[in-house]
């Protein structure tokens, strides 16, 4: 990501919510569009299946646009939608819920071992940042996953960019040594 993208971003999305604001329904539209992709990519790294990040993106845009006549841009209108996003997740992962796997998926685990090598290796990754604090995942998922600078996921976590810098690297420190733990284990088990 380049050090100007953002900046035109944040214009562009601000004449949108402004325009929003203003009564022109067609700025909804377009604020959908340039966020939906990310918002859903958030959502799903956050709870891990299709279904529910799904519904979790289509209730942040809901509400985000409820209340889009009473933002007042103290921060960008991403962070907002993204801050929304962040709390149905951690709503949606309270809530009692099944391990399902689609058939195409578990007809392809079957037959590929090089499919299910990578998938073993995902779970193990899945579970070892379920086990992480809330808050080393969210860094986690901003800065890696969905590639947000510091700057970026400093104002989303309310924190300096130095306090989100030495965040992510303990949230990265901790990852690693979950993940060590269970490869260690299953080196041990013979699995």
């Amino acid at each position: 990501m380049n050090g100007r993208q953002p900046i035109c971003d944040a214009r562009y999305e601000k004449r949108l919510v402004a325009r929003f604001q203003a009564g022109e329904h067609e700025a909804l539209a377009s604020l959908f569009e340039l966020h939906v992709d990310r918002v859903f990519a958030y959502a799903f790294h956050v709870l891990g299946n299709r279904e529910d990040a799904e519904e979790v993106c289509s209730e942040a845009f809901l509400r985000a646009f409820e209340r889009a006549a009473t933002y007042r841009a103290e921060c960008p209108f991403r962070g907002w939608l993204f801050g929304i996003t962040r709390n149905l997740c951690l709503d949606r992962r309270r809530q009692p819920r099944l391990m399902l796997l689609d058939i195409d998926e578990s007809e392809r685990i079957a037959g590929h071992s090089d499919d299910s090598d990578r998938i073993a290796a995902r779970v193990d990754i899945t579970r070892a940042l379920a086990a992480l604090q809330p808050e080393h995942r969210l860094v986690l998922t901003l800065c890696d996953v969905e590639q947000w600078d510091a700057s970026e996921a400093a104002e989303m976590l309310d924190k300096s960019v130095a306090a989100t810098k030495s965040l992510l690297y303990r949230a990265r420190r901790a990852l690693r040594e979950r993940l060590a733990e269970a490869w260690d284990e299953e080196e041990r088990d013979g699995t």
